[in-house]
């Protein structure tokens, strides 16, 4: 447990120099204010207004953005050699993850946070009640975990900060602009509908939005739930894996 917790200071201390932290709280801020001033008059969104339709896609925004950070500060622990030193003490081998996972929940909080403060000033509302709250908050923390473990394990394997989150960019970048979490499936092309529809993304923020008013889907609760179980499992252990051949 003192292992445990020395780790996750030094992790949490190290956003103190690369201000990993304030980046996670300006990011849902700026790129709330952006979407909604550049697109609320528009985008239709129907009988929802455009800050409740876009939350969810600046909370993915944010998970995403802080998934590129994770992959650079696995990348530099491994080329500075911290990851072979560990390894002279008598600890767990998954425990140094276990601790990065530990600040990028708690980062996740933090953004999340934020995210749902600006959206209130501008009327979002968490209309659903208590439940549904509880559920959206669980959605955005695994997802958080699922990405940040892959984020991680890219790092992990490459070893260079400048290439781990630039690999990870472009993939990102994609889902986000081909999805609906900045406007409806029927504002894109017809040959690329099914594709934004049932990408991650997508689903996710389509569930989130659903649980934030009361009003899900259960086809599409389903699909996310099965996206963030395959993420999280899947990234989970590739991510020990990785952690285990450290050289």
């Amino acid at each position: 447990m003192n292992a445990l917790v020395a780790l996750t200071e030094r992790v949490v201390r190290s956003t103190f120099r690369d201000l990993d932290l304030v980046f996670a709280l300006v990011i849902p801020v700026a790129t709330f204010l952006g979407f909604t001033v550049a697109l609320r008059s528009l985008i239709d969104t129907g009988d929802m207004s455009y800050p409740q339709y876009v939350l969810p896609a600046v909370i993915m925004q944010s998970i995403l953005f802080g998934a590129l950070t994770t992959a650079d500060r696995a990348a530099r622990e491994q080329a500075g050699g911290f990851g072979i030193r560990l390894r002279t003490f008598p600890i767990p081998v998954g425990l140094p993850l276990l601790a990065r996972m530990i600040y990028c929940l708690l980062r996740g909080v933090l953004a999340l946070a934020v995210a749902i403060g600006i959206a209130y000033v501008f009327g979002f509302r968490m209309a659903g009640g208590f439940g549904y709250g509880v559920a959206f908050v669980v959605v955005v923390l695994v997802l958080t975990l699922a990405l940040s473990l892959g984020a991680d394990a890219t790092g992990t394997r490459i070893r260079q900060t400048d290439v781990s989150s630039q690999l990870l960019l472009i993939p990102q970048l994609l889902l986000v602009l081909l999805s609906t979490g900045m406007a409806p499936v029927d504002s894109f092309p017809g040959w690329i509908q099914p594709f934004v529809q049932y990408q991650p993304v997508s689903t996710v923020t389509e569930t989130l939005r659903g649980l934030s008013t009361g009003d899900v889907v259960g086809a599409n609760v389903v699909l996310s739930a099965g996206w963030c179980v395959v993420l999280l499992f899947g990234c989970g252990a590739i991510a020990l894996r990785m952690q285990r051949r450290v050289e």
